[in-house]
């Protein structure tokens, strides 16, 4: 919320929803939240997400049956940043995260000063990656549906940029020619990408199919401007949701052309074909990584 509480609601039973919400005592943020992100959990352990808030914190909360509790992993403002080989302070302000499907213990956030930072949380040294990757504020991060050493980024420099893991220079890197304000992987295929703008605008990228141009540009209720501010796609169907500024959400289908499978080889499974297909992306523009 923007007053810095976070807050779990147990909807299982419907006319008596648990709410559990933090405090001051708890560790309530001081400033508003901008992104809350669960994290999958071992069979009886409690629950858990992280939040991120203006405050300059990136907090892991645990969910108890009435209370929360939360453990700083980051703090921009106030402490230094304890790395394998030396101490560090963090700059800026974290503005988003996104865990890797394979491992919850590495997360890439996204940072006000245009900063991308890949942390390791496995121990209490965590191990720090440092991606120069925009020249504005960083609005969304995402990993990859299918390739987990692939991920995206936007910002409001008007570029959307995809990188390989550990590697400081973008695979792709697009111009939207807007502020982008959220972007989203597809679940059908690895090199289907989405992103959206503050002008209003939904574009869609095939990067198997070509990297340059979008497949399509969707203008959202032309008749007047209003700014998105997130997207996601639908993990069972060819549908994307577009939320904006005014409190709207839109349902948009992909039309048969935007979702076509492309020929691989019989042998592979479908998902080892995906990853095929990113790994072709990969290879095509190795030589431009550092």
């Amino acid at each position: 919320m923007t007053d810095g509480v976070v807050m779990s609601v147990d909807v299982r039973l419907p006319h008596d929803l648990r709410v559990i919400t933090s405090d001051a005592t708890a560790g309530k943020h001081l400033l508003p939240v901008s992104q809350v992100r669960w994290v999958p959990t071992e069979v009886g352990q409690p629950l858990c997400f992280y939040s991120v808030s203006a405050d300059g914190r990136v907090s892991e909360w645990g969910v108890l049956s009435t209370s929360l509790y939360h453990t700083d992993i980051l703090d921009f403002h106030y402490r230094p940043y304890r790395t394998k080989h030396s101490t560090t302070s963090l700059h800026g302000t974290a503005t988003c995260i996104a865990f890797n499907p394979q491992d919850k213990s590495v997360m890439v956030v996204g940072v006000d000063t245009g900063s991308v930072l890949q942390v390791n949380t496995a121990s209490t040294v965590h191990a720090l990656t440092h991606y120069h990757a925009h020249t504005g504020p960083v609005r969304a991060v995402a990993w990859n549906t299918y390739h987990h050493k692939v991920f995206a980024t936007c910002s409001l420099d008007w570029s959307l940029k995809v990188w390989l893991q550990y590697h400081t220079s973008p695979l792709v890197s697009l111009d939207l020619g807007a502020p982008v304000a959220g972007l989203a992987w597809s679940y059908f295929s690895s090199s289907v990408i989405v992103g959206v703008t503050d002008e209003g605008r939904v574009y869609v990228y095939d990067l198997f199919v070509r990297k340059c141009r979008p497949l399509c540009v969707q203008n959202i209720l032309q008749r007047r401007r209003s700014a998105l501010s997130c997207v996601a796609f639908s993990p069972f169907y060819p549908v994307i949701l577009v939320g904006g500024e005014r409190g709207y959400l839109l349902t948009l289908k992909l039309s048969p052309n935007l979702r076509r499978n492309h020929k691989t080889r019989d042998e592979l499974s479908p998902r080892e074909a995906e990853v095929c297909k990113m790994e072709r992306i990969i290879a095509t523009t190795r030589s431009t990584l550092k």
